[in-house]
Formats: C-alpha cells, sequence, structure tokens
C-alpha cells in the first residue's frame, strides 16, 4: 500500500511554480497534485482530501483563503501553507486564525517552505 501523503500545490506564476517543485522533488513521501487555476484548484478540493495544500492566497476567481475552507472540510487536519507576494501581517493574522499552518512571502528563496515541509513530515506520520 503506498503511504504517500496527499499534497495539492495550487500557483499560476512560473517562476515560484518552478522554485516550488524543486523543494518538492526532495519530499518523495508526498504524492503531489498540481492546480494552475483556482478553478481547477476548488474542483480538486471538493472532490478529494488532501493532506497537505500550498497555495497561493490571490489567484484570478478565487481567493486561497476559500480553498483553506473547502480543503479543511474534507480534512480537518488538512495543513494549508500560503505563498504570497503580498507582506502583509494582518492578511496573516487571518490566514492563521482560519486555520492556515503557514504563511511564505515570495520571492523568497522558498527555504521557509522547505522547512515547513520538514516540519510536518515529521509531526504528521
Amino acid at each position: 500500500m503506498d503511504n504517500k501523503k496527499q499534497l495539492l500545490f495550487i500557483e499560476d506564476e512560473g517562476y515560484v511554480v518552478d522554485r516550488v517543485q524543486e523543494i518538492l522533488a526532495n519530499f518523495p513521501g508526498f504524492e503531489v497534485t498540481r492546480a494552475a487555476t483556482g478553478a481547477d484548484a476548488r474542483k480538486l478540493l471538493l472532490e478529494k482530501a488532501f493532506d497537505v495544500v500550498i497555495t497561493d492566497i490571490y489567484m484570478n476567481g478565487v481567493s486561497g483563503l476559500e480553498l483553506l475552507h473547502h480543503a479543511k472540510e474534507k480534512n480537518g487536519q488538512t495543513c494549508v501553507i500560503f505563498i504570497t507576494g503580498v507582506d502583509n501581517a494582518d492578511l496573516a493574522a487571518k490566514a492563521l486564525k482560519e486555520g492556515a499552518f503557514d504563511f511564505v512571502v515570495k520571492p523568497a528563496t522558498l527555504d521557509r517552505l522547505s522547512n515547513i515541509l520538514k516540519l510536518i513530515t515529521l509531526v504528521k506520520p
């Protein structure tokens, strides 16, 4: 039986997609599903439960906070990690209050994301 954690990666900016996919390649314990649009992500989240969701907070036609709620409806233990170009403490606080696991500001090197994923793999066997 395959024990891989289900990870949904939602992002529409190419350079972020490339960098995050490099990071995810270092985590063979995740089975990665990719969504390039908010609409695709919404559909996937309504169909399937994910263990981890990495999403931008602002996308065309959908908010990352909406996706957070869809993910949590399917799996209350889902770890949602927001990646955003907006360094906004109020937004970060709102995301965390609504159940996000963490908040990463881009265009950071995304080492922080790698460290978060390491933590998740240790905490959630």
